[in-house]
């Protein structure tokens, strides 16, 4: 029986501790001072625990008080007034903390100076961006000492270190002193690169260096080549050794550890929107052709409006992982509404990496056309020298607050070479992401323009007009269904064109968000009437690991008779 009155004692106060609910409230600072007060106090931590006991809680509130004081510390403030109350609720405890930080420690001195080989390099002549007379932040100077230091290995100082790092209070003058010495030690140049590998030239993997043996060694420009060597797909392995043990004097020798990668990579994909309505992609991609880095990519694209199938040889040039000479044929097949054909393409394509994310690419097209527009059966040769230039830039993969993306082409084609027609065409498309506020707002717009000089419309086969309506263009319309009409009022395409679009996206939660939208635009020629289109409409967001997918619901306001159409899209915001 005393056994059963012991284990019943147990269980009951097993229960009890089990029941214990704490809460705690803290009043009279700001966000970042409560986060920390919060974290410093052993009772927030321990209050979800159910061993936690009254005698425990208890003591852990007289603790409170000293551990608010260490807690306010780093912002400034070594004298607060500290009220507490522990009361007992309906559902538990209520821990009451009435604090008033009182007034924040001044610098007085900040004394920074520097030793060794680097003493009078500029990277430290500023110091830490901390004056006298403004208020001790130690947050703050934990922070820029650690950056100063990050800077100065970066830089090549590997050997970097504080020898003094000293933050004195005097809580008599209430002023505080900061003193800080960095031995920089020697700076540090590369070395030697070498690539441990037995596939690829020495002397094409070369190229992938941005520095030379004798440059000021940098961090940075190590990270910069093992990303361009693993987005090289050669290598499914890239690991870097810094070999300051083997270092000559200031200089470090580099070994570079790559494990080849498979030499195939065979990919398929299923997508929909309802321009193509369900489509299929096969590629076949060889990764590696010869020790030059030459590589190799057949893709084929199935759906009901249009299909192609390309193969494509990349050579890479001096900075492989930025410029390429490339050397494709292509096949399409296209059945809309408004057109239907076959154009099979060569092409040779020069193209480089320039400043800011630019990238500019020369090339040549030699294609023929057999299509059917309106009434229109033909058929065209063209041989297309093109230049290109292209901007892509997002601060995010998966919700993008600031980015863009800008493609401009402008090609031409003459009778006198090898040409059934002759023409010259300048062709942009753009788009632009901005977040607002708090980042729950975004901006989207969107506008492509395009302009084409030629002796008339009927002169220019199906893939050189222009023409407007569908997911990615005037929203509310079908694909290629809006633009310039022959007599019997078929869309035939235009010499001009003219699209503009934009969004305002709110985020809902978690990966949903909702948007309304307003689209305008037609493509036009001076030889047909065609009048300017409008749409407006809703739409809901899924932020999905694969990118986005986009429905919306857009009516038409320029037709007599307004229309409901739903667009379901999956792809890349940008």
């Amino acid at each position: 029986m005393q056994q059963f009155f012991v284990a019943t004692w147990l269980l009951l106060a097993a229960a009890a501790a089990h029941a214990l609910e704490i809460e705690v409230q803290i009043e009279g600072l700001d966000r970042e001072q409560e986060a920390n007060v919060r974290a410093f106090l052993s009772l927030e931590r321990e209050k979800e625990r159910e061993a936690l006991t009254k005698g425990r809680m208890r003591l852990l509130h007289r603790q409170a008080p000293a551990e608010i004081r260490r807690a306010l510390q780093p912002f400034g403030h070594f004298k607060p007034a500290i009220g507490s109350r522990l009361e007992q609720t309906n559902t538990g405890y209520h821990a009451r903390y009435q604090i008033e930080p009182g007034p924040r420690v001044q610098l007085a001195k900040v004394e920074f100076n520097t030793t060794g080989p680097g003493r009078n390099d500029t990277l430290f002549a500023f110091g830490l961006d901390l004056q006298p007379g403004t208020f001790l932040n130690q947050a703050r100077y934990e922070k820029l000492k650690q950056q100063l230091l990050s800077d100065a290995i970066e830089a090549g100082y590997l050997d970097a270190r504080y020898t003094i790092h000293q933050v004195r209070v005097d809580l008599d003058s209430y002023q505080a002193s900061i003193r800080l010495q960095l031995e920089t030690g020697p700076h540090y140049h590369f070395g030697e690169v070498r690539f441990i590998q037995d596939k690829l030239d020495p002397g094409f993997l070369a190229r992938y260096l941005r520095f030379q043996p004798g440059d000021p060694f940098s961090h940075e420009q190590l990270l910069t080549l093992q990303s361009n060597l693993i987005d090289s797909e050669y290598f499914n392995h890239v690991e870097v050794r810094t070999l300051r043990d083997q270092a000559v004097a200031d200089q470090v020798p580099i070994e570079l550890l790559l494990s080849p990668n498979k030499p195939n990579r065979y990919r398929a994909g299923i997508g929909f929107s309802t321009d193509t309505g369900p489509r299929i992609t096969l590629d076949w991609k060889r990764r590696l052709i010869n020790s030059e880095g030459h590589r190799m990519l057949s893709e084929l694209r199935l759906s009901a409006p249009r299909s192609s199938l390309k193969t494509e040889y990349t050579i890479p040039l001096e900075r492989p992982s930025q410029d390429s000479l490339s050397f494709s044929a292509q096949g399409d097949h296209y059945d809309t509404d408004s057109r239907l054909g076959v154009r099979l393409l060569l092409n040779s394509a020069h193209s480089i990496g320039l400043d800011n994310d630019w990238r500019r690419t020369i090339g040549i097209d030699y294609s023929y056309e057999n299509f059917e527009v309106g009434a229109q059966d033909d058929n065209a040769f063209l041989l297309v020298p093109y230049l290109s230039w292209s901007q892509l830039h997002s601060d995010s993969l998966d919700y993008i607050q600031r980015g863009h993306r800008i493609d401009f082409r402008l090609e031409g084609a003459t009778q006198q070479l090898l040409s059934s027609t002759s023409y010259i065409q300048a062709h942009t498309n753009n788009k632009l992401i901005r977040g607002l506020g708090d980042g729950h707002w975004r901006i989207l717009a969107r506008a492509e323009l395009g302009a084409t000089l030629a002796e008339g419309l009927t002169d220019l086969p199906a893939s050189k007009r222009f023409f407007a309506g569908g997911d990615n263009s005037v929203r509310g319309f079908g694909l290629d269904e809006i633009g310039p009409r022959d007599a019997s009022g078929e869309v035939i395409g235009g010499r001009f064109l003219a699209v503009g679009s934009i969004e305002l996206e709110r985020l809902l939660t978690g990966k949903w968000s909702a948007a309304m939208f307003i689209d305008a635009g037609n493509a036009f020629d001076p030889d047909y009437d065609a009048e300017i289109h409008y749409s407006a409409g809703i739409g809901l967001r899924w932020h999905s690991p694969v990118g986005p997918v986009r429905i919306d619901l857009a009516r038409t306001l320029s037709t007599d008779e307004a229309a409901l159409r739903l667009h379901i899209v999956v792809g890349p915001e940008l």
